[in-house]
């Protein structure tokens, strides 16, 4: 099936303002993801600090899952009528706002109250950085989009991998330092948005122009898709670094697998565009990596001691999926509704993603023990893979 995109009213900024455009996405693709990330490398810590049982603590991941799925439809509408600039120079300092407060707090009930704001800054922002990439890149909008995906999927790697290791011993072993230096980045990422020029900034529909639909074919399965590599990756980021301190390892080394899983996500969105090429287009590449996480998981259960290698493949299937997840309505969505599509596809993969960390730490509280919750998330795998068989054989000029 072929499906034209259509072009995106006024032309992309020139070059320069492109490169700037694009490495602002970028950062604020590491902002939406790094101070996340982060909550989970210092969960060890942060238990004992607030007395917070396994189910409680999963929902330090969950909670601002919960609140960027209620608010991700929200910012596609948003990011429409104030213009992606605008929108993500806000975004990006309520994410600021929110990460840093949980520095401050001295109780669960304001820390709570911290990962919701982080998580509602997350929420309206994604849909922004779809409707930037649209606006940068024009036709080519995966181009955009998979620079802002590589921002995320780093995001990732960074607050996995500086937070413990590099960090704590910098800020004298205070995880609430760290959360306060996670906010300087959400600053930074907002503030340089002031200099950002994108075409036609803001876009309102003219008086009494018809919305066109949100759907297209094939829209379906890609939320099934994106509902279960987005739980798959939380519930192993919120849970994976507790999993091997309860094993006896460091809080440093423990940090380690996620680490990996990180990295193989950033090599996962740079080898995206090849496996579109050549791995059957959107389907291909879906159903690969929805095979390749059910193996993983399961050498993960089978075998904890390869869980750096589980860990790499989880990385790179996720981020691929996420990369394709995220180009699919910048790509195939009415250039009007790309804000509007990617919401809801945001809004429902993230609020099914909360069940990745809440089912492994119930779980976890049941039966004394990880595996069961793995399991699930091993299923899920195979709920994705089931999914990419029904996508339609999409042929995008652009991709």
């Amino acid at each position: 099936m072929t499906w034209e995109p259509e072009m995106p009213a006024g032309d992309p900024p020139g070059r320069a303002a492109t490169r700037l455009a694009l490495f602002a996405s970028w950062l604020a693709g590491v902002n939406c993801r790094a101070p996340l990330v982060a909550t989970g490398a210092l969960l060890p810590l942060v238990m004992p600090a607030l007395r917070l049982s396994p189910t409680a603590a999963s929902l330090l991941t969950a909670l601002p899952l919960l609140v960027l799925a209620a608010l991700s439809l929200p910012g596609g509408f948003l990011t429409h009528r104030l213009g992606p600039r605008l929108a993500l120079l806000v975004t990006q300092l309520v994410i600021a706002v929110g990460g840093a407060l949980r520095a401050v707090a001295a109780g669960p009930f304001v820390f709570f109250a911290a990962v919701a704001v982080l998580g509602s800054g997350i929420g309206l922002a994604q849909p922004a950085l779809a409707h930037a990439a649209r606006r940068i890149s024009g036709r080519r909008a995966t181009v955009a989009t998979t620079v802002y995906s590589n921002g995320l999927v780093l995001g990732g790697l960074l607050g996995s991998a500086l937070s413990a290791p590099l960090l704590l011993p910098w800020t004298g072993g205070s995880w609430r330092g760290v959360f306060l230096l996670w906010g300087v980045l959400g600053v930074v990422a907002g503030v340089l948005w002031l200099f950002i020029p994108l075409a036609h900034d803001p876009e309102v529909p003219a008086p009494g122009a018809r919305r066109q639909s949100v759907h297209f074919p094939g829209f379906g399965p890609l939320i099934v898709v994106f509902c279960c590599e987005s739980a798959i990756f939380y519930g192993l980021v919120t849970w994976l670094p507790d999993f091997y301190v309860a094993g006896g390892a460091s809080l440093a080394a423990a940090a380690v697998p996620v680490s990996i899983m990180s990295a193989g996500s950033v090599l996962g969105v740079v080898i995206t565009p090849m496996l579109l090429r050549r791995v059957g287009g959107f389907r291909g590449t879906l159903l690969l990596t929805g095979v390749l996480d059910v193996a993983a998981l399961a050498l993960l259960l089978v075998d904890p001691g390869l869980g750096d290698l589980a860990a790499a493949v989880v990385g790179a299937g996720t981020a691929i999926a996420l990369t394709v997840g995220l180009a699919v309505p910048a790509v195939l969505a009415p250039a009007t509704e790309t804000g509007r599509v990617s919401g809801i596809l945001l809004a429902i993969g993230y609020a099914v993603a909360a069940l990745g960390p809440v089912e492994i730490g119930g779980l976890k509280d049941l039966t004394g023990a990880f595996g069961p919750g793995f399991a699930v998330l091993g299923a899920l795998a195979v709920v994705w893979s089931l999914a990419a068989l029904l996508l339609p054989r999409w042929d995008v000029t652009g991709t």
